[in-house]
């Protein structure tokens, strides 16, 4: 049996589009923790047996639509908070990149690419203890799955 390849759990991670350098993608400091979720709604429709509709009826599924959503929480960094207040505080969605794997790994890095809202923007802090975040994203239409491609 070969052992499967993995991915550390440190690459799966938000990018945002730098606000001051078009076409350049930054991770905001802090996030120690990252959940994307990708969920297909359906619409359900009955279906007769046509031979014997007392038959028990099958459901069948038709897609409706697709969405995604991501959070994450971590550090509250210094260096990070203009970027997601400026984020959040926009009515405009921004485009965003969400990793899985190193964003320079040719052999196993991917990621999603699209328009996001930042929906969240959570900050806790507890005497004691460094102050934390949590934030929000979801898409705004559709993202598109890629692999990372290094030019030497």
């Amino acid at each position: 049996m070969a052992k499967p390849g993995t991915y550390v759990g440190s690459t799966v991670a938000i990018f945002l589009e730098s606000a001051t350098t078009p076409g350049t993608y930054i991770r905001p400091c802090g996030l120690n923790n990252h959940t994307v979720s990708f969920s297909k709604n359906t619409t359900d429709v009955t279906v007769p047996d046509c031979d014997d509709p007392e038959l028990p009826a099958w459901i069948e599924r038709g897609v409706a639509s697709l969405d995604f959503s991501a959070n994450g929480t971590g550090i509250l960094a210094v260096e990070a908070v203009d970027e997601w207040w400026d984020a959040f505080n926009t009515t405009d969605s921004i485009n965003a990149r969400i990793y899985i794997g190193k964003p320079d790994d040719a052999t196993n890095g991917r990621y999603w690419q699209g328009k996001v809202h930042v929906t969240g923007f959570e900050v806790t802090g507890e005497r004691g203890s460094k102050a934390q975040t949590t934030v929000s994203v979801v898409s705004d239409g559709e993202l598109t799955f890629r692999t990372v491609s290094v030019t030497p």
